[in-house]
């Protein structure tokens, strides 16, 4: 048994069994094939109910790139969603290793969100590839830099006066109709057996109470044991 599953096992007294078949059922339909970037957001409600939307939709990891404004949530309004997301943060860089790289590298199709209606719409959007959307600044969008790092870019339609939604709506109509079209297709969405072992400790670590000095409890007497 590796380390890792031998602290699951341990930590696992500690969570209620209806606890634990509800993470198993979340965690069946969860998935990193679709994932979200936001670049350089300030308005820490809007940054809040992405994470929710993220959650809700089964979208495990959001990537923040942290220019002037640092990424702030209101613990209001996730109410205690960022438990189940995975954040990674990094500083706005146009050096090697920026965000966009680490996500290419890793297989992602870069895709811009923009207001343009000459680019597809989302209705459209062919999703048969790992898909990292992209959504920039509240008020200025993409910078110049993320723009010219995608490989594609997409628009929700809109018919009224308004030209576009807030940031957050975006991000909620986007994922609602991705992550449909990608459980309805033939592409491996779900997560890997070591993602969900990986996962299924970070939750638990989340949500026991003082899990770290059940963590260091478990060291001590595999230290012994050894």
């Amino acid at each position: 048994m590796s380390d890792q599953a031998a602290l699951t096992e341990f930590l696992a007294p500690y969570v209620s069994d209806h606890k634990k078949a509800l993470m198993e059922e979340v965690m069946r339909k969860r998935t990193r094939y679709l994932t979200v970037v936001l670049e350089n957001i300030y308005h820490p409600h809007n940054a809040s109910a992405v994470v929710r939307s993220c959650d809700c939709f089964g979208v495990q990891d959001i990537h923040i790139i942290e220019g002037d404004n640092e990424y702030n949530i209101n613990p209001y309004v996730v109410r205690g969603s960022a438990n189940w997301v995975s954040l990674y943060k990094y500083q706005q860089s146009e050096t090697k290793d920026n965000c966009f790289d680490q996500l290419k590298s890793n297989g992602y199709k870069l895709v811009g969100t923009s207001p343009n209606p000459e680019y597809k719409s989302i209705n459209e959007y062919l999703i048969d590839e790992k898909t990292a959307l992209v959504f920039g600044q509240e008020e200025s969008g993409l910078s110049d830099f993320a723009n010219s790092q995608m490989d594609d870019f997409i628009h929700i339609p809109m018919v009224g006066f308004t030209e576009s939604f807030n940031i957050s709506v975006s991000v909620a109509i986007c994922l609602f109709e991705l992550s449909n079209k990608i459980r309805r297709s033939e592409v491996e969405w779900q997560l890997s057996d070591d993602e969900k072992g990986t996962l299924t400790l970070e939750w638990y670590k989340n949500i026991i109470a003082r899990s770290d000095v059940l963590e260091r409890e478990y060291l001590r007497i595999s230290n012994v044991g050894n």
